[in-house]
């Protein structure tokens, strides 16, 4: 099998490289200096991933270029339409895995939830991109590629929209690819996307929170909770053993006392096992003098997984519990449920049509 790192006839990705990588590619390749900088100018700013395009380069520098690299777009080989305008996307990569990719919009709002991993190793019960396992961690330029495919399919190349890392995978499990991304992303010479149109979610990896939390590159961020009670949560996400709630909470403590927007608890209500009155209280009582606000999230059915997604009157119920305690809480609303596109459903399952 290929490395992650390697595309079409062995050649090196350009999406993903970074200045000092293009400066580089140019002095390899017996270029002017200018032409790196010009090199990620067209990579990132233009979208313009196939170097024979790059026009303000010499004929014979393009084609140099395009004998030594390969774009490093991911393939698209499937795509998928919900009755609400969702699209999910199957992502072919250049060693052959898949992952989704998904495109929401919601009135002027435009959202794509990128992987950052091919399947996952944290194992959250509800999930079914837990049922893949880990397979591997995706470089930065398959997190970005995600991007440019969406981009190429739905017209968002010039138009602002957000930008979720709720995928598949856990994305402080691969923090050195996905801050690489992040800068290239943020970065206005780049993709110049704004950081407060990027959310980072990740289901409690609380030391690498701490540290994300001081990278330039942090976006912003949400906690995949599920539960307010240590024993709960283990059922529900494995992770609790190693990052149980006490020390999220200390880390949520240290990141409430920084300049720094409002921290996402997310929380996926689940019938008779997470969203009973005591449940709500505990979560209430979890996020009292916290800087963050609650996202409850319905959950999704899909087969093999146990679980039933709570009413709606006991989610009215459990909103209104926390909100009494102060805490600003939200329902937030599935979409995509008939392509499996929605939160816990990417699991690159109903391709087989």
């Amino acid at each position: 099998m290929r490395t992650a790192e390697q595309s079409i006839a062995g050649k090196q990705p350009l999406l993903g490289s970074s200045r000092a990588e293009l400066a580089q590619m140019a002095s390899t390749l017996k270029l002017p200096a200018f032409q790196g900088k010009d090199a990620y100018r067209w990579l990132y700013s233009l979208r313009e991933a196939n170097p024979l395009n790059w026009t303000s380069f010499p004929k014979s520098a393009r084609e140099a270029i395009a004998a030594s690299m390969a774009p490093g777009v991911p393939e698209v080989v499937g795509e998928q339409i919900s009755g609400d305008g969702t699209r999910k996307f199957l992502l072919s990569l250049g060693d052959g895995e898949r992952v989704e990719a998904v495109y929401i919009p919601e009135g002027k709002r435009r959202t794509i939830c990128i992987s950052s991993q091919v399947g996952c190793a944290v194992g959250c019960a509800f999930c079914l991109t837990a049922r893949l396992g880990f397979r591997r961690n995706l470089t930065a330029g398959e997190i970005l590629g995600q991007l440019y495919a969406a981009e190429s399919k739905t017209g968002l190349r010039d138009v602002p929209y957000n930008v979720v890392f709720m995928g598949m995978g856990e994305p402080l499990l691969n923090r050195t690819e996905v801050e690489k991304a992040l800068g290239l992303m943020e970065d206005p010479d780049g993709m110049g996307i704004s950081w407060r149109r990027i959310t980072v979610s990740t289901s409690g990896v609380a030391d690498a929170l701490l540290d994300f939390a001081k990278s330039p590159v942090c976006p912003r961020l949400a906690i995949s909770l599920h539960a307010a009670d240590d024993l709960l949560r283990e059922r529900l996400v494995p992770l609790n053993r190693a990052y149980p709630l006490g020390r999220i909470r200390k880390a949520l403590e240290a990141l409430s006392r920084r300049d720094m927007e409002k921290i996402s608890l997310e929380y996926v209500l689940l019938a008779g096992v997470n969203d009973s009155d005591e449940d709500a209280r505990r979560l209430g009582r979890f996020a009292k003098g916290l800087k963050v606000k609650v996202n409850l999230i319905p959950f999704n059915p899909a087969k093999g997984l146990e679980f039933q997604p709570s009413s709606a009157e006991r989610t009215a119920v459990f909103q209104e519990i926390i909100a009494g305690g102060g805490v600003v809480a939200r329902v937030r609303k599935s979409r995509g449920l008939d392509i499996l596109a929605a939160c816990g459903q990417l699991a690159r399952k109903g391709w087989e049509g």
